[in-house]
């Protein structure tokens, strides 16, 4: 499974994984057709600087909400850069601690010793026989439940659509 920059955009965007967003583009509409829009207009408004409220009446989302869209486009991006899975993991460990950490010395330090200890884990995961599909599909499944899914069952962000 291929998954194209611009599907790695609105996965990390809308808090999905690859795997669930290649999926779900193929049988809902607003997967295939209005998160695409929405991943373009983070695009332009990261490029053009439009201000946060400009980008949530395009996101048809509240500001606060359109913050962190934009924060997420633009920390995808950023990570997205890399050339190797390697890289790509290292940036995304140092991109994801700009939340808690300010300097950026400290932040490439943090991430460094987060990304020796999920080599270790892997190393042991490769020597005991596990492939890495499998701890992807473990991965995708541990963690807390999932906020959107919580309440109403619908997502925070768009217009009111229907699946």
């Amino acid at each position: 499974m291929d998954v194209s920059l611009k599907d790695r955009y609105a996965s990390d965007v809308f808090g999905l994984t690859y795997r669930e967003f290649i999926e779900a583009k193929t049988t809902h509409y607003k997967w295939r057709l209005i998160v695409p829009e929405a991943v373009e207009n983070l695009r332009r408004a990261h490029a053009e600087q439009w201000s946060l409220e400009k980008l949530a009446d395009y996101l048809n989302s509240s500001v606060e909400e359109a913050r962190q869209s934009l924060g997420r486009y633009i920390m995808s991006e950023r990570v997205n850069q890399g050339q190797t899975a390697a890289e790509r993991i290292a940036l995304l460990f140092q991109e994801w601690m700009t939340r808690w950490e300010s300097d950026p010395r400290e932040r490439k330090l943090l991430a460094r010793d987060l990304s020796r200890l999920l080599s270790s884990q892997l190393d042991v995961a490769a020597r005991s026989g596990e492939n890495l599909e499998s701890i992807v599909h473990g991965l995708e499944k541990t963690g807390l439940p999932d906020p959107a899914a919580e309440g109403t069952g619908k997502a925070s962000w768009g217009p009111g659509w229907k699946d």
